[in-house]
């Protein structure tokens, strides 16, 4: 749940276990009670003997949060309407039931609320904040997210100039001439293969999976996963986004893992608006549902504010 005060949870947290044997019927409650345990009255009178400023200030950033979720859904521009929020109480409601069945209690929704003090009230603007908090991050991330536009999907030969991995400890390093030879080695072979490439006699993917270095994409013809600036290489980055249609290959270039023939698959900007659309939708998705996702951004969205209390403040 995003919102912490009075969650739902609270109530299987709470929860008796099954298989014991039936309490005996308890006195009814004056409504100066609010809760009893093991036959002991909690008042109201208690309650705000034992509010302190200290339990105060618990308090506060749970009501800053609910605060933070009504600006941001209002700078989002969004809602909820009373036909969704029915739907997701009812949601939530079924969700409590069968949870309680699993610890082994038969029980409605209405005998849970009576029985550990919740209020169709207090479930139905808890729901209300969870669904506005989701709604407005997702309105963020549709913001923040990366689309197609600006990123490229490439293929690529390498022959490598040093060890891409872990290797066993050489007992004799490599001496400089060693390696200008076997860089100088490499650039005869990858200029051949492009040669071979260009003339017709080796295609792409065939050369990539036949020579490259790059086990990983040389196994599915070089292909690189899609990917904006900043990422690669930078010698490897100028030179693959410097194609400019689909098709073209690089020159032979150099990166600090050894010689590489690039190959543009496509650009983000030629593709079209629905593989857009849908490739937005996925990341957007993905990014809203990790694990405490909203409740991270609701951090970070008041991290900054300035909480002041007053010390001369009276609680009651």
């Amino acid at each position: 749940m995003t919102v912490s005060t009075m969650t739902i949870a609270l109530v299987l947290a709470i929860a008796p276990q099954a298989n014991k044997k039936p309490a005996a019927k308890p006195a009814a409650m004056s409504s100066s009670v609010i809760a009893r345990y093991n036959g002991v009255n909690i008042t109201a009178s208690d309650i705000k003997k034992q509010l302190s400023g200290t339990l105060a200030r618990r308090v506060v950033p749970e009501m800053i949060q609910k605060i933070v979720i009504e600006q941001e859904a209002k700078k989002a521009g969004v809602s909820i309407t009373p036909a969704e929020l029915a739907e997701k109480v009812k949601e939530e409601k079924a969700k409590v039931v069968a949870q309680m069945a699993q610890s082994g209690k038969m029980m409605t929704f209405l005998e849970i609320t009576r029985e550990f003090g919740l209020t169709e009230a207090e479930v139905t603007q808890t729901v209300r904040l969870n669904l506005l908090a989701r709604k407005s991050f997702e309105k963020f991330l549709i913001k923040m997210v990366p689309g197609r536009d600006g990123q490229g999907h490439f293929s690529h030969i390498l022959l490598a100039t040093q060890p891409l991995g872990p290797t066993p400890d050489q007992s004799t390093p490599l001496t400089p001439e060693q390696i200008k030879k076997k860089e100088d080695d490499q650039k005869i072979r990858i200029d051949q293969i492009l040669a071979d490439i260009k003339a017709g006699k080796l295609k792409f993917d065939e050369a990539a999976k036949q020579f490259s270095d790059d086990k990983g994409s040389g196994a599915m013809g070089g292909e690189l996963p899609w990917v904006g600036k900043g990422v690669f290489d930078q010698d490897f980055e100028k030179a693959a986004f410097a194609l400019l249609k689909a098709g073209d290959i690089s020159p032979v270039i150099k990166s600090q893992f050894g010689w590489h023939v690039i190959k543009l698959l496509q650009k983000g900007s030629d593709i079209s608006a629905a593989e857009k659309a849908k490739f937005k939708k996925e990341q957007v998705n993905a990014k809203l549902n990790e694990p405490q996702a909203v409740q991270k951004w609701l951090v970070d969205q008041s991290r900054n504010a300035k909480i002041e209390f007053n010390p001369n403040a009276k609680l009651f």
